[in-house]
């Protein structure tokens, strides 16, 4: 199945601060991916936290080192978003909304007040993003490649990232 490109301007997607993932947890989630036949291609597995209009990465580093740690991130199923448009449909890995996620997101928000695009905490949905397909092709994704109890990622961390034309995160900063 060929991707397509995502819904998301860049100028809403220059930067971010994400969880990312051990190598072990980053491997499994790019398999799944790959089983499921999604054809993301290179892509780095994270939940994303924030998006951001600039790409101030110092300062988004030294958000990521603010925000508490998180000992695991729980995956509680599978979503299929459409763009505004209908052309293409996102297939994500739900994340728990957890208090902490909320706390961090509300830290990020007032941090980062002049360089995200309009951000709030209701619409922060928190998920990893395992491809996108296009509208009507949804009868292609292997399904039968999704575990019935998705695995829990441990010790997740935040970190500064460079997201590609379309939202997709392309470099972590260290």
């Amino acid at each position: 199945m060929r991707a397509v490109e995502s819904r998301y301007s860049a100028e809403h997607h220059m930067a971010s601060v994400n969880l990312i993932f051990d190598n072990e947890q980053t491997a499994y989630i790019r398999e799944l991916s790959e089983k499921m036949n999604l054809d993301f291609g290179e892509f780095i597995p994270h939940a994303t936290l924030i998006n951001v209009t600039e790409q101030d990465i110092p300062r988004l580093k030294l958000a990521a080192a603010a925000l508490p740690s998180l000992d695991k991130l729980v995956l509680d199923g599978v979503n299929f978003l459409p763009d505004e448009a209908g052309n293409c449909v996102c297939v994500e890995l739900r994340v728990q909304k957890t208090s902490w996620m909320i706390e961090v997101r509300r830290k990020l928000l007032e941090m980062l007040d002049d360089i995200h695009p309009g951000l709030d905490i209701d619409g922060f949905r928190p998920h990893i993003t395992l491809g996108i397909v296009e509208a009507g092709t949804l009868g292609d994704v292997d399904m039968s490649a999704i575990p019935r109890q998705l695995p829990v990622i441990i010790k997740p961390r935040a970190a500064a990232c460079y997201n590609g034309v379309h939202g997709k995160v392309v470099e972590v900063v260290e």
